[in-house]
């Protein structure tokens, strides 16, 4: 495991005070722990906040004819609990149907709650072959849908229909509102990311680019000809594509990378321009050698 601070709150504004940006809440931990031993999520947590030492979290009491469980209450709690039996029996039998002695000892109520996706290939370890960097962790593919999908609901893995909003006015269907949410939540490394699936050279095009997608964006639900005063204006996506831009030019070691494997293939592309330098760009991506021909002397 990596690195990372650990605090224990003993009140729940303690708690609140202690989430800060990389840091993520622990319940019981035999869900958390185990995705940092593995190393599956896209972003290590700088701190983890244990909510184990917190009282008021634990209560478990019939109030107004109702049985209040606290989320930080054990399985093995609610299993050996008089309050539980008594009102509602059913619940402290299902408790002790779960799992075993050890983890029902450890896992908590919100913790199940909260528990994180089951789904093998969401949690394939990365010293084996590295993470999957799936739908479900903003990747492009659903790797049940093709792969072994037992036990697993792939309702939602797969994008229907065709884009909607701006992504639909894009030639190139860029995901704009997927980069757009990682910029407001200040990522813009994974922005990049995104943007580089379909566009290597974002510098380029959004200088060059006509940006139909702006005819279609959400924000001009009211067209100015219709209604002046409640009238909205698109979102300046070209001025947001270049910072974009700049941005991977200033890190370009982490989107200009050499292939992992060379596959021996040799391959020709004649003109040196946008769609050229694209298609040689994804080709030597895939390993293969890319000799690209043009009558200009600089491209």
């Amino acid at each position: 495991m990596k690195r990372f601070d650990y605090v224990r709150p003993q009140t729940c504004a303690e708690a609140s005070g202690e989430m800060e940006n990389g840091a993520v809440y622990m319940a019981g931990g035999s869900d958390l722990l185990g995705e940092l031993k593995q190393d599956i999520l896209p972003k290590y947590p700088k701190k983890v906040v244990s909510l184990r030492d917190i009282p008021e979290l634990k209560d478990v009491a019939v109030e107004d004819g109702k049985l209040k469980v606290g989320t930080m209450t054990t399985l093995a709690e609610l299993t050996e609990s008089e309050t539980v039996a008594s009102a509602v029996p059913a619940l402290a039998e299902a408790a002790h149907s779960v799992a075993t002695p050890l983890v029902r000892g450890i896992g908590t109520i919100g913790g199940n709650i909260c528990q994180d996706v089951r789904c093998w290939f969401y949690r394939y370890p990365n010293e084996i072959g590295g993470r999957l960097d799936c739908a479900r962790k903003g990747g492009a593919e659903c790797y049940a849908l093709k792969g072994d999908s037992r036990y697993h609901s792939i309702f939602g893995g797969m994008k229907v229909g065709s884009p909607v909003g701006c992504s639909g006015g894009c030639p190139n269907n860029t995901d704009i509102g997927s980069y757009m949410e990682k910029l407001r939540a200040g990522d813009w490394a994974a922005a990049a990311e995104i943007f580089y699936r379909v566009n290597p050279m974002p510098t380029i095009t959004s200088r060059v680019c006509a940006h139909l997608c702006e005819n279609h964006c959400n924000r001009m639900t009211v067209m100015a000809t219709e209604d002046i005063k409640n009238a909205d204006d698109c979102v300046s996506i070209h001025t947001v594509e270049r910072a974009l831009g700049d941005y991977a030019m200033q890190h370009k070691d982490g989107y200009y990378k050499a292939p992992e494997k060379e596959t021996g293939v040799n391959v020709a592309v004649v003109g040196a321009g946008p769609a050229g330098l694209t298609a040689a760009y994804y080709l030597r991506k895939a390993g293969h050698s890319v000799t690209v021909y043009d009558k200009m002397e600089k491209a």
